[in-house]
């Protein structure tokens, strides 16, 4: 009997251990499921949160309609109203044509006294600018690393304006790293939570983002309070490579170009309402000249036709990665042309053509512009009272033109030197482009490439 009551006996211990265990087991689980019940809850809280945080901003800038929220649709009404809209624009409109101008990083601009590297390339910029045909300058007030505008900024742009210069505000809108603590909910992140980064190492906030739209329209009023002549949008897009990256409310139920193209008549409703002579301008890809659409980041030639000034297309020569290409244009009798990124014989390359490829890419986009303009629903007509009708203005062209060297050049032999820099300017003219700009981000230009005062 003794083997059977030791058998029994274990047989008890074991089944208090199993049932000690289980109960231990289903402890653990009813707690797991409090946790998860509670991150879901909190889940459901914070998408309510994101959503009324949405709806706020949402409701505080205006409608993406030219309309500006109205329900009713007059088009002779919307004509007078840009009429009267035009009237006091026409000033800065005529001011802001022909633009010859130079790119100033912020931290020069913004440095002050104090800095005497930033102060000598200060110097060298206003002197360049008293002895050639320079009369603007693009200054950054918003980069990837944030927003600054100071005293000593102040104090430069009421400088600049005592001598007649034109005054652009640069503000690079979605890549951004400047709240990545204060507001991380706004960015782009991976599956794991973390912050998404582009190929390059940046940040990028959702551009269908209600909230995001709000910050950079309220930013904006601050630099037209600066008594900015004009704000230039850069990175107004998606980014070109989004791979494995989760936005916070992009969800593919609507195209990236509509977003872009609402978040563009935002800009242009607002910042007009708050100042209607502010002049807006807008970055774009180099190849948007000739290929007019890039899906992938939601951005088109046509959908800047009737909401800004100006567009400004990156055509840097040497950034043309994929070589240049260009179709034959039998009115204006010019041949097709195809420049390669890289050859053995280095006189072909593109990079070695800056006039062809500006040019082009000027003629390429006008003719382009100007097709998208005539099918534009609103697009001008009469009002059977001899009122002249001037609804929507035809954006102009101003292209970024290379003032520097790229190392993949350099190291070949390519350098873009007076000579270069002249070609790019004289095929803007010859092109009929509204001015040009000139991009150099160490801020030193070719002297000699331009026309002295």
């Amino acid at each position: 009997m003794k083997p059977l009551y030791k058998i029994i006996l274990i047989v008890f211990v074991l089944l208090g251990v199993f049932w000690t265990g289980f109960s231990f087991y289903q402890i653990n689980q009813e707690l797991e499921n409090i946790k998860l019940e509670k991150a879901e809850n909190e889940r459901i809280f914070e998408e309510k949160i994101k959503n009324l945080k949405e709806k706020l901003a949402e409701q505080a800038i205006k409608s993406n309609q030219f309309t500006s929220g109205k329900t009713e649709y007059n088009l002779v009404e919307i004509i007078k109203n840009s009429n009267k809209e035009y009237n006091i624009r026409k000033k800065t409109l005529e001011l802001s044509d022909n633009i010859k101008g130079v790119y100033l990083t912020k931290h020069i601009a913004n440095a002050g006294s104090k800095d005497l590297y930033a102060g000598e390339v200060l110097k060298n910029i206003k002197k360049l600018i008293d002895e050639t045909e320079l009369n603007a300058v693009v200054i950054d007030v918003k980069e990837v690393d944030g927003f600054k505008l100071s005293e000593a900024l102040q104090k430069l742009i009421n400088e600049l304006h005592q001598k007649d210069i034109w005054v652009i505000a640069r503000m690079v809108a979605f890549r951004d790293s400047s709240q990545i603590l204060e507001r991380p909910e706004l960015y782009l992140k991976q599956k794991d939570g973390r912050l998404w980064r582009d190929e390059k190492g940046y940040y990028w906030l959702d551009p269908a983002s209600s909230q995001v739209q709000k910050y950079l329209i309220d930013l904006s009023y601050q630099v037209i309070d600066f008594e900015f002549d004009e704000i230039q949008f850069d990175y107004a897009r998606f980014p070109a490579k989004d791979k494995g990256a989760i936005y916070p409310i992009y969800n593919k139920n609507k195209e990236k170009q509509e977003i872009i193209r609402d978040f563009y008549l935002k800009l242009r409703n607002n910042l007009r309402d708050y100042k209607p002579d502010i002049i807006l301008s807008i970055d774009l890809f180099g190849e948007t000249a000739t290929r007019f659409v890039s899906s992938e980041i939601g951005q088109n030639l046509a959908d800047v036709s009737d909401i800004f000034d100006y567009v400004s297309l990156m055509l840097y020569p040497s950034h043309f990665f994929q070589g240049f290409e260009i179709a034959a244009n039998s009115e204006r009798q010019l041949p097709y042309l195809y420049f390669p990124y890289e050859n053995e014989d280095i006189t072909k390359v593109v990079s070695e053509h800056p006039y062809e490829v500006i040019l082009r890419s000027v003629f390429s986009a006008s003719d382009y512009l100007s097709l998208s303009y005539s099918k534009n629903e609103l697009q001008p007509q009469g009002l059977g009272n001899g009122d002249s009708v001037l609804f929507c203005p035809k954006v102009k062209i101003r292209p970024w033109l290379q003032d520097f060297n790229l190392r993949a050049d350099s190291s070949r032999g390519i350098l873009y030197d007076a000579e270069k820099v002249k070609a790019q300017i004289k095929a803007v003219e010859d092109a009929g482009g509204s001015g040009w700009l000139l991009w150099n981000s160490s801020n030193i230009y070719t002297k000699d490439a331009l026309l002295a005062e």
